[in-house]
């Protein structure tokens, strides 16, 4: 089965990490099969591991159609032209909603600074202020969001034939706007290090100072700022390493020198996958202080895989991996206290981290392999297929 991933852009974060990812998995799972990732962006970011996959820019569906796939998947799309455009392919249609791109005019269930929109995407978006958009093209007014072509996006894909997400919270969101139950599909996401869960973690002295890691976007929503802000009179040693570019990485520098934390704290940019896999199997705790909604964050998982433990907020798909006081702490209020008395709790109790280490490598192994996620992927492209079929035989296609 020849299967195009798209994806408007292939830039930084986890999305296009993921689509490569998975279109790897697949090759190498399907090797007489033709893969290729699509995409309509200017450039392909440099840190991204592309060797060895067909990357192709494409311009419309008919670029997409010349490319003879038995599948396309979807994965970042937003052009409502484009989109009823690929009905015309006559293959089976894919969307795996990473995001709220195509079910929320701000793309982040946020309106304000701690605001958690749990609505589905309707007119009433627009009593809500939703409609009203930051200023455009240099403008110093505000712009106005178009709800009716955002809903025609999200309605079109409604009409996809599966919906893929990586959470049960993502799922609910689905079905809150409408999705077709029997359509939806909750596949959990793996682990580009899912391999090293099964091997044991290096023994660490768990004396010295405690090594915590961030490794994301410097984006308000990704809560670097808030991380660095519950460092604050932390009792004990440690250090936190941050893997992170992003508009807020400045901001961040700033606070932790006010706090006067700064040289506890060592900035890094964006690193290769040898770096990272170091990185995580050196730290004591991952953090993923995400104050939105993430849908489901790859790096707590990744960090799991190397047994390293996790905290995060409860928000998004983070309670999916993070199980309270069995894989890392799960941390309900969403602020610096809460994070502060989460971090205080493993510089205090550090002889539980082993344990939270092998639980997490466990339920790694059990729910987040390479091997688990693309079965399940395959077992929907297979079914979906079959079901076109059938209906094309029947004459109602």
């Amino acid at each position: 089965m020849n299967v195009v991933y798209y994806s408007e852009v292939l830039g930084v974060g986890g999305l296009p990490n993921y689509v490569i990812q998975l279109a790897n998995a697949y090759q190498a799972s399907n090797p007489s099969a033709s893969v290729a990732i699509a995409h309509s962006g200017d450039t392909v970011n440099p840190s991204l591991e592309t060797t060895g996959l067909r990357i192709v820019r494409v311009n419309s569906a008919r670029d997409i159609a010349a490319l003879n796939p038995d599948i396309v998947h979807v994965h970042l799309l937003s052009d409502n032209d484009m989109i009823e455009d690929l009905f015309t392919l006559g293959v089976p249609l894919v969307r795996s909603f990473h995001d709220y791109t195509s079910t929320c005019l701000r793309r982040g269930k946020r309106r304000w600074p701690g605001d958690r929109c749990q609505r589905p995407l309707n007119v009433a978006c627009a009593a809500y202020g939703c409609i009203i958009s930051p200023p455009r093209d240099g403008s110093r007014l505000p712009a106005l969001a178009d709800l009716p072509a955002k809903i025609a996006e999200m309605e079109s894909y409604q009409r996809f034939d599966a919906a893929i997400t990586g959470s049960r919270h993502m799922e609910g969101m689905l079905l809150k706007n409408g999705f077709d139950p029997s359509r939806v599909h909750t596949i959990p996401y793996f682990s580009r290090f899912a391999d090293d869960a099964l091997t044991p973690r290096p023994t660490k002295s768990g004396t010295g100072r405690l090594e915590l890691l961030f490794t994301g976007q410097a984006i308000k929503g990704k809560g670097l700022e808030i991380l660095i802000g519950s460092l604050k009179d932390i009792k004990g040693e440690w250090r936190l390493t941050v893997f992170s570019e992003g508009p807020r990485l400045e901001p961040a520098k700033a606070l932790a020198a006010s706090l006067g934390i700064e040289f506890n704290i060592s900035f890094r940019g964006w690193v290769n996958q040898g770096a990272l896999r170091e990185a995580y199997v050196g730290a004591d705790v991952m953090i993923v202080p995400s104050i939105w909604d993430d849908p489901g964050p790859l790096v707590g998982i990744e960090a799991l895989a190397m047994g390293t433990p996790v905290i995060g907020f409860a928000v998004g798909g983070i309670p999916d991996y993070v199980l309270d006081g069995q894989t890392g702490y799960l941390v309900k209020d969403t602020n610096e206290q809460g994070l502060h008395n989460a971090i205080q709790n493993c510089i205090d109790h550090r002889e539980n981290l082993p344990s939270m280490g092998i639980a997490g490598k466990k339920l790694v192994i059990e729910r987040h392999s390479q091997k688990v996620h693309l079965d399940a992927m395959q077992a929907v492209y297979h079914s979906i297929a079959r079901n076109i079929s059938a209906r094309r035989g029947n004459g109602n296609v």
